[in-house]
């Protein structure tokens, strides 16, 4: 990952009092509507703490002991949650879609590829953090096998 491209992109759509996750969250909520139960009736405070997030992942890009100490840790969060697969693809979607829109005409395919790419990162490392399921997989097909 480019450190410096992401650094400046994100230098090029952070608007103040976390601005750009605000409006990530709203397109979030208006493409994926069945995520907004999820939350609170408020996100200010999740908008914050994603904004601190961005900033410390684009910070420690070139630190993968960091990376996978603290995205580990942010997984298992979001595991208990309930925050599958599919809603990191619909967050990083809508999170690219707040930068262009925010960046407008200085925002290039090349911040989008750069951004793409690392919101695919984080999001693997994310889900290499939750709890292992392996462990009640052999229990369910006994069941299963048992039942049939």
């Amino acid at each position: 990952m480019d450190k410096q491209l992401l650094r400046d992109s994100l230098g090029l759509v952070d608007l103040p009092d976390a601005g750009l996750t605000d409006r990530c969250y709203e397109i979030l909520f208006d493409r994926y509507p069945t995520i907004r139960a999820m939350f609170g009736r408020e996100t200010r405070v999740q908008a914050h703490e994603l904004h601190t997030a961005l900033l410390s992942v684009v910070d420690h890009v070139d630190d993968a002991e960091w990376l996978r100490t603290t995205l580990h840790a942010l997984g298992r969060q979001h595991a208990r949650f309930g925050v599958t697969r599919p809603m990191y693809c619909a967050f990083a979607e809508c999170m690219i879609a707040a930068m262009s829109e925010i960046g407008g005409d200085a925002w290039t395919p090349v911040m989008t590829s750069a951004w793409d790419s690392a919101l695919a990162a984080v999001a693997t490392i994310m889900l290499d953090g939750y709890p292992d399921q392996s462990a009640t997989a052999p229990r369910a097909r006994r069941r299963s096998a048992g039942a049939a």
